[in-house]
């Protein structure tokens, strides 16, 4: 998928936990080219991310845009102005996100948004109100024309990425950013071959793997471990750590694999 030039009915979402500069690097690529060609931007985030996208934003355009074009709001600020009782406020929402939005559109004539006020409500264990949140971007979404990137703090290495648990997630976004290099996917297959011999010549598709409506688009990665943890759990662990050693990275967590441009 080209985050320069992304599907223009695309809500995407990248899981970044463990790799934070591919998130700073994918999202400044998503707002860059937008804000290049005259459009309008928001970001919604914590203030060392939102200060690290800026800053790539800046090396990209080789300036930063003015704060009319790229507005940049707090994720626990902005979560503060409509959440009632444990849950996002739909009319609150509308007045708050949904008026910035708007007003960038009728200014810029386009705009495209980054948000981790969902990645928030996660950490704090509150699932259904991410989900909730969600619907209201969703619903903004119908009446502006607005492209949306969301950031969750899941490692897609971890055992949370599992279809059990973030389903809801994928379900609510049209795509998936990759959170992996490509020469990962290539990696985890070698290491699939070796590591279950026949077995894994015969993973199954989503349909047969416990998913069949799934409608997401999912890089090659990241749908061959929600596969395996689903399918053929026990062996996640030593394929993951195959592939770590097929791209020469005997670090534990693997991270300086993970740092590749992508």
């Amino acid at each position: 998928m080209d985050l320069e030039r992304p599907p223009d009915d695309g809500h995407l979402v990248q899981f970044f936990a463990g790799d934070e500069p591919r998130l700073v690097r994918n999202v400044a690529k998503y707002l860059s080219r937008l804000l290049h060609d005259g459009g309008g931007a928001v970001i919604i985030a914590a203030r060392a991310r939102r200060e690290a996208i800026v800053a790539e934003i800046g090396d990209r355009l080789g300036a930063v845009p003015a704060p009319d074009r790229l507005v940049l709001l707090d994720s626990h600020t902005t979560l503060d102005l409509f959440m009632v009782d444990g849950r996002p406020d739909a009319a609150l929402f509308d007045a708050t996100v949904g008026a910035v939005a708007r007003e960038l559109y009728a200014r810029f004539g386009a705009v495209r948004a980054y948000g981790e006020m969902v990645g928030v409500l996660w950490t704090q264990g509150n699932s259904e109100a991410a989900a909730a949140l969600e619907e209201l971007w969703n619903e903004l979404r119908r009446s502006v024309d607005l492209g949306l990137y969301c950031g969750y703090p899941i490692d897609v290495l971890g055992a949370e990425f599992q279809i059990g648990s973030v389903r809801g997630i994928l379900d609510a976004h049209t795509h998936v950013a990759p959170a992996l290099p490509p020469a990962f996917g290539f990696a985890m297959k070698q290491a699939m071959d070796e590591t279950l011999g026949g077995r894994g010549d015969g993973l199954p598709p989503a349909a047969a793997a416990g998913f069949p409506s799934l409608k997401t688009s999912i890089p090659a990665a990241e749908g061959m471990l929600l596969r395996l943890r689903n399918t053929l759990p026990r062996y996640v662990d030593g394929v993951i750590e195959r592939a770590r050693a097929l791209l020469g990275d005997d670090r534990q967590d693997g991270r300086d694999m993970r740092s590749e441009t992508g």
